[in-house]
């Protein structure tokens, strides 16, 4: 099947769209570390009766606070640069779309982004629920269930690794879909004219 010249032009951006996605994300890495840290801080301490939780973002790592713990204990930490290094994904894939900087296509954008940003504090959520309910010993066993571990283990180790990896491809296809299908529908004009019949000259 013939490839689309769009098609064609997308794949050839892409890789400079990828470097350009990473030097916007290098550049926006403090903003994004406390702007998901400040985020999952909230959505954890909404749940919680007392508020005792406190995320505190330093050195690209989210440090795990509890106000009923004892002062001399370890404070657990989370990589945050695992957490949202896939805006470079959905940066890449909205660079190398045909009239990307259209108003139609930045407003999808940050409706994109703006739910992948919410997947990403999902995962810090669930990588602090995760510390509280199966790290931290006999307290853990003691105020969760066997339930409430499963449960947390299992849906970190889905936003880890298929939801990491697919949320990006996943909100590109559902708010850019109409370029991604005018780039998978191969060209079916014809390339040369069809010459109309008529009457032979002597």
């Amino acid at each position: 099947m013939a490839r689309s010249p769009v098609a064609g032009a997308f794949l050839k951006r892409l890789p400079l769209t990828l470097v350009i996605a990473m030097l916007v994300w290098l550049a926006l890495r403090p903003i994004l570390d406390t702007a998901v840290t400040g985020l999952a801080e909230i959505l954890i301490r909404s749940f919680e009766y007392p508020r005792v939780t406190r995320l505190e973002a330093v050195d690209h790592r989210a440090r795990v606070f509890r106000s009923d713990f004892r002062s001399d204990s370890s404070i657990p930490t989370i990589p945050l640069t695992e957490t949202h290094f896939n805006t470079i994904v959905l940066l890449a894939l909205f660079l190398a779309i045909p009239k990307r900087f259209s108003r139609k296509n930045l407003e999808r954008l940050v409706m994109a982004w703006f739910l992948l940003y919410l997947t990403q504090t999902l995962n810090l959520f669930l990588h602090v629920k995760c510390i509280y309910a199966l790290s931290l010993g006999e307290w853990s066993q003691q105020t969760y269930s066997a339930f409430s571990q499963n449960f947390y283990g299992f849906w970190r180790y889905f936003t880890d690794l298929p939801g990491r990896f697919s949320f990006p491809f996943v909100f590109w296809l559902g708010f850019f879909w109409e370029p991604v299908l005018g780039m998978l529908t191969p060209d079916s004009q014809p390339t040369q004219a069809v010459k109309k019949p008529g009457k032979n000259r002597a």
